[in-house]
């Protein structure tokens, strides 16, 4: 027995460990080990119930025999800590030790929903006593442990706050305080692990919470935003311990590790104002999602390696609900989603929580007297059908589907976090004119810097209208941090549509490690060109650029260059910042958006590697996207707009003059032209992604069909300019001279405006709309759209 003095944790939120989990075993068995208190006041003891700690030779010999190489098994806290801070492990000691002599690898629970009576969730002091509880475990399991120390500090968080915080089923039994509970929890889990790392550097983490999926009855549809949240609230301890959601209790990156999901048969419902009266969605109901696709969900926000931590059936549905997560979980990973593991539990039947009933819900049954379990056939067979389909090749033996995308709701939550940080920022810069620092590391921490790239190399799979969406919400935070957003995104795509195999994971892995990317075209005459470095393999730059958005903070620019002898214009990918004395900042003295820091550059002498050139001349030129990249600014200017829009309202609404009828027209009017610009950008979009405009198409269809499709690009450029300009002169009439004296944010909103709004060549667009409107062809009798589609 021991008694530990407080810890000086490491520093809050250390690196997650970057390396893949490394376990011995994809698939694994789960002990059932809660030690909860009943409302009755009996206390739940499953080890002691199954009779796992007197047995834990035999059961841990069982799951090697089965090829089962790992295993979450628990702690009993209330039996380690019967006097506060003495910590006595012999009630765990037979289960470390059995592990280890069977080459079996365990992730440790150390809460799991049971703790000493002494304790008290709720009080201040909690998070540290838990702290020094897990200080204590970690020494005890590194002394006993070979390899890889592995910890669930705080088995699921978000249904121990629901059971009791919300609806008082468990302890301690609190009902309306489950966000209280679900925080305190989350403070208790860093607590932990900051004490773990201080006892062992390289513990690792596993973080089990369930994955379910809430959709909203099909006979109560008014219910749909009721249900999104209850859906949306499985990721709320994740948010707390990465620092998105209540960034008050410390949380940040390196609090998550491995994400373990539970996933069982009633983990998908209609949503119903009373739990007690929900529908379980079943495979066959329309409403039911695949797991494969839950999974995407769940890597698309976190980009996280993922476990199933546990999941089971009862009685007969053991057997093909396993070998049916078996399935998907492959498919999944067939997919690109990284599942380390799938977690059978519990491993060996045990007693019903609530009335003692015999659970057939394992792997093996109850022991006789000397440690043997009888094993359920079905159950064993799923298992080694399992086993041996993880270890063939996926196109072998199941149907590979690409995990889908993150939705838009998904991605517009990681915004949310990063939008904060964004425009608190953008007053401060505008100010001294340096770059938006804060609001790239919180872009960088919500992930949304790979948020284009495709699901299989981590990122979100964004693209189209969705995109659209993202780049209006930014530029609404921040038109600045928008317009070198948008071209991050920009050439990250040339990238992806030009480059080679090679390239495009090297800037896949480049974007995950969070370098800034950006395009940088326009320059002075003579422009800048290549040339063959003194070896004939690489290549030198000479000449430079302007307005080279975000300037030596851009990592990795994509530079439109010459080839010598008249060869072609290339892109060029410089494959590190340019030196900040190449720069000149005297250049950019501009009215606004002063934070992109577009200076002047002279990159003469900097040198290229032979890969460094990225697809074949023109390719930065081929429509359609080069036309069509239009529509991500654009998106960007209607969010700069709405900023405009609310900074008018603010004004009028100190003033008390919104019940103004001349305000009332003026801001309906601007209403209704940002709504119909933006419309048109959506279409223009839907335009440029339909089949009949894909390259094949086009080049099969001949020329009249890609003219068309440009000159409604060129027709969103000229509502957006209209509409934006509109907002401008409105605001400015709106708040008069008292809102454009600095340091109002109407001030800085419309500089920023109208200076983005100086696009290149507005009256070349024109002229294109122009000459498709007189040069179009007779439209059929039954066509009443120049444009093909009649807008449906």
């Amino acid at each position: 027995m021991t008694s530990l003095p407080a810890l000086a944790p490491p520093p809050a939120g250390a690196p997650a460990p970057a390396l893949p989990p490394g376990f011995q075993s994809f698939y694994w068995g789960g002990f059932e080990c809660s030690t909860q208190r009943r409302p009755s006041g009996r206390r739940i003891d499953v080890i002691d119930a199954t009779a796992h700690d007197r047995f834990a030779g035999q059961d841990y010999a069982r799951l090697a025999a089965s090829g089962l190489l790992t295993a979450r098994d628990g702690l009993r806290w209330h039996l380690i800590e019967r006097v506060p801070g003495e910590y006595d492990f012999s009630s765990a000691l037979a289960q470390v030790t059995a592990a280890r002599e069977a080459g079996v690898q365990v992730v440790w629970d150390l809460l799991h929903y049971g703790f000493p009576d002494f304790v008290d969730l709720f009080a201040p002091d909690f998070p540290a006593i838990f702290g020094r509880y897990a200080a204590a475990a970690a020494r005890f399991l590194r002394e006993h442990t070979e390899g890889t120390l592995w910890i669930c500090p705080v088995n699921e968080i978000s249904f121990t706050a629901w059971g009791g915080g919300d609806v008082g089923y468990l302890n301690p039994f609190a009902q309306g305080r489950g966000l209280t509970l679900k925080a305190q929890l989350v403070r208790a889990a860093m607590s932990g692990m900051d004490a773990a790392r201080g006892v062992d550097p390289a513990v690792r983490f596993l973080h089990a919470e369930p994955l379910i999926s809430v959709v909203p009855h099909p006979e109560r549809p008014e219910e749909a935003e009721t249900a999104r949240h209850s859906h949306a609230s499985q990721f709320e301890a994740l948010d707390m311990l990465l620092g998105r959601t209540l960034p008050e209790l410390g949380g940040g990156e390196g609090y998550v590790d491995v994400v373990g999901l539970n996933f069982y048969p009633y983990n998908q419902w209609w949503h119903h104002p009373q739990a007690h009266l929900r529908k379980f969605l079943t495979p066959g109901d329309a409403d039911h999602r695949p797991l494969r696709a839950l999974l995407a969900e769940v890597h698309a926000r976190y980009a996280r390696p993922l476990v199933i931590a546990e999941t089971g059936a009862e009685d007969g549905e053991r057997a093909p609900w396993f070998a049916g997560v078996a399935r998907e979980v492959e498919a999944a990973r067939a997919g690109g989603v990284p599942i380390h593991g799938v977690c059978l539990y519990p491993v060996v039947n045990h007693p019903g929580w609530d009335d003692d009933r015999h659970c057939h819900n394992g792997l093996w049954d109850y022991p006789d007297a000397l440690g043997g379990r009888a094993a359920h056939g079905p159950l064993v067979d799923a298992l080694n059908h399992a086993q041996e389909q993880h270890e063939r090749p996926a196109a072998e033996h199941i149907d590979v589907l690409p995990p889908e995308p993150a939705t838009l709701s998904a991605v517009l939550e990681r915004l949310a976090h990063a939008a904060s940080a964004i425009a608190a920022e953008a007053a401060a810069r505008d100010a001294d004119g340096a770059f938006p620092a804060a609001s790239f590391a919180a872009l960088r921490e919500a992930g949304l810097l790979v948020a284009t790239l495709p699901t299989a190399s981590g990122g979100l799979g964004l693209s189209g209208a969705r995109l659209l969406a993202v780049l209006r919400r930014v530029g609404r935070a921040s038109l600045p941090v928008g317009r070198i957003y948008e071209g991050h995104v920009n050439a990250l795509h040339l990238i992806q549509t030009h480059g080679s195999q090679e390239q495009r994971e090297r800037t896949e892995a480049d974007a995950r490690r969070g370098e800034l990317f950006g395009v940088w075209n326009t320059e002075d005459g003579p422009g800048l060109r290549l040339e063959r470095d003194e070896a004939g393999v690489g290549w030198t730059l000479v000449g430079g650029k302007t307005f080279t958005s975000g300037a030596d903070f851009v990592t990795r620019p994509l530079l439109p260059a010459e080839l010598p002898q008249g060869g072609g214009r290339v892109l060029a990918l410089l494959p590190h910042a340019a030196p900040p004395e190449r720069f000149d900042p005297a250049f950019w003295q501009p009215l606004g958006m002063r934070p992109t820091v577009s200076f002047r550059v002279d990159l003469t002498g900097l040198n290229l590697g032979a890969d460094d050139v990225i697809g074949q001349p023109g390719d930065y030129y081929r429509q359609p996207e080069f036309g069509g990249g239009a529509l991500q600014f654009l998106a960007v200017q209607l969010g700069g707009a709405d900023a405009v829009l609310e900074a008018g309202r603010d004004v009028l609404r100190q003033l008390e003059r919104t019940g103004d009828d001349l305000q009332r027209l003026r801001f309906g009017a601007v209403a209704a032209r940002l709504e119909a610009a933006w419309q048109t950008v959506l279409r223009g979009a839907a335009h440029l992604e339909g089949a009949h405009l894909n390259r094949v198409h086009l080049e099969r269809a001949g020329a009249d069909d890609l003219p068309r499709v440009l000159a409604y690009v060129a027709l969103a450029r000229e509502v957006t300019e209209d509409a934006c300009l509109l907002t401008c002169e409105a605001v400015e009439r709106a708040v008069g001279a008292r809102g454009l004296l600095a340091p109002h944010p109407a001030e800085r909103l419309l500089r920023d405006l109208r200076m983005y709004l100086r696009q290149p060549a507005p009256d070349a667009a024109r002229l294109h709309l122009g000459r498709a409107v007189l040069d179009a062809r007779e439209l059929a009798d039954d066509a009443y759209s120049p444009w093909g589609d009649e807008g449906l």
